[in-house]
């Protein structure tokens, strides 16, 4: 899809026959587990197709296009607590997806899924839970704040060196809203329920879908989920930012949900900084 043309790509797209889901970190580093230790591997039949954040000792939050039939919960697994997708850390079943009702695999609005894990997981340096930004913080999403998403996808549009096999970082930009539906006037509607961020060079793509865009306000040492890599045309393409689903819109759907389980399932947090 990366290489349809602006056109051809909204023409496809108003047919219902593309869907852009194009994330991948372009332009990052190579970092470690320890740097991200919320960072989580969605894999289809042992193989890594999604990024997903660690938000509680029972929950990992991702995309909901992650998941399709005809495959099911059997058919998925979750790797935590490691470097590189393929080895180490803990490979773990999920006892079911949550996958928001409303979602709309056309628009990608409330492109969300929560996995409940078969086992409860302990938290180390290499793993901990991420906290979430709630609805009042909207408004504290701005340019100033640091944001920055990680994943194991593509590391270029064309795709010619894979999915990276370590995690990968990038440090984008709070687009406003605004501008970015402006961007994406002639293609899709950017909802309440989505975000965007972008920086020069620097993108999720392929393979990062699900994964977490996590924010810093000035002065804060204590990283937010903020956003879940969800869809764009292309990579880190100048005129087009890459949208996140919106945690802070859809946090009280996530509280419900685990709530629904009787647990006390989401943590304070990882508290760190990226550097």
């Amino acid at each position: 899809m990366a290489h349809l043309s602006e056109q051809l790509i909204i023409l496809l797209t108003f047919l219902g026959l593309v869907v852009a889901y194009d994330h991948r970190i372009v332009g990052g580093m190579e970092t470690t587990i320890h740097e991200f230790p919320y960072q989580a591997s969605i894999q289809l039949n042992h193989e890594h197709i999604c990024g997903g954040a660690v938000i509680g000792k029972h929950f990992v939050l991702t995309a909901a296009h992650c998941f399709e039939e005809p495959w099911t919960a059997l058919d998925y697994s979750v790797r935590v607590g490691a470097t590189k997708h393929a080895t180490g850390g803990h490979l773990l079943s999920v006892r079911r997806i949550i996958r928001h009702e409303a979602y709309d695999a056309q628009s990608h609005d409330n492109d969300l899924a929560l996995l409940l894990l078969n086992a409860q997981l302990n938290y180390t340096s290499e793993l901990q839970a991420l906290a979430l930004a709630t609805a009042t913080e909207q408004d504290a999403l701005t340019p100033d704040t640091h944001l920055y998403v990680s994943g194991w996808g593509l590391q270029s549009e064309e795709g010619e060196a894979g999915v990276s096999p370590v995690l990968r970082y990038a440090d984008v930009s709070y687009v406003p809203t605004t501008l970015c539906r402006r961007a994406y006037r002639k293609v899709l509607p950017v909802t309440q329920r989505m975000l965007c961020a972008a920086r020069d060079g620097a993108d999720s793509c392929q393979g990062d879908s699900g994964g977490p865009l996590v924010g810093y306000q000035p002065g804060e040492t204590r990283g937010k989920l903020y956003g879940i890599v969800s869809w764009g045309i292309g990579c880190a393409q100048r005129s087009y930012p890459g949208v996140y689903t919106s945690v802070m819109a859809l946090r009280t759907w996530i509280d419900a949900q685990v709530g629904a389980w009787g647990w006390n399932g989401l943590q304070r947090g990882w508290s760190g900084l990226q550097g």
